[in-house]
């Protein structure tokens, strides 16, 4: 089972292409602009609803409780974080997608002073990069 860790550590290292790395986070602010933004998305990881549903709820707890980010972000009403993993699936659940990697996103919308979880919109195109960077440590050792 894929269970993020009790420690989440959001490093804003400098990176040129975020994407590159295998777990990493964006956040995203609303610039205004409606642009149409055509191409595919790319199916999440199958990890079952339950692992899922826990990591949404270990997420949200620790982006509420303290400050995640290794650098004093002031976030703004509506700012996007998405937090992006890389996965190892597993052949038993994602039998029918066999592949190498998975991808597992997690979206949260700041909301009066709180992040909430919100649904990923991959071709959401009115929105800037403010941040980006490194997640350090992601996945809880499973005994």
């Amino acid at each position: 089972m894929c269970q993020v860790s009790d420690k989440l550590k959001l490093c804003s290292c400098e990176t040129k292409d975020v994407e590159r790395l295998k777990h990493f986070w964006v956040l995203k602010r609303h610039n205004g602009e409606n642009i149409c933004i055509v191409g595919i998305a790319i199916l999440p990881a199958v990890i079952g609803k339950k692992a899922n549903k826990l990591n949404e709820e270990v997420l949200c707890k620790m982006l509420n409780e303290g400050n995640c980010f290794d650098i004093e972000l002031k976030h703004q009403q509506n700012d996007i974080l998405e937090l992006h993993f890389t996965v190892t699936p597993d052949p038993e659940i994602s039998s029918q997608f066999p592949s190498d990697e998975d991808f597992l996103t997690y979206v949260f919308t700041f909301n009066k002073k709180r992040w909430k979880k919100t649904d990923f919109d991959p071709f959401a195109a009115n929105l800037k990069e403010v941040q980006k960077g490194k997640i350090v440590d992601p996945f809880a050792k499973i005994k």
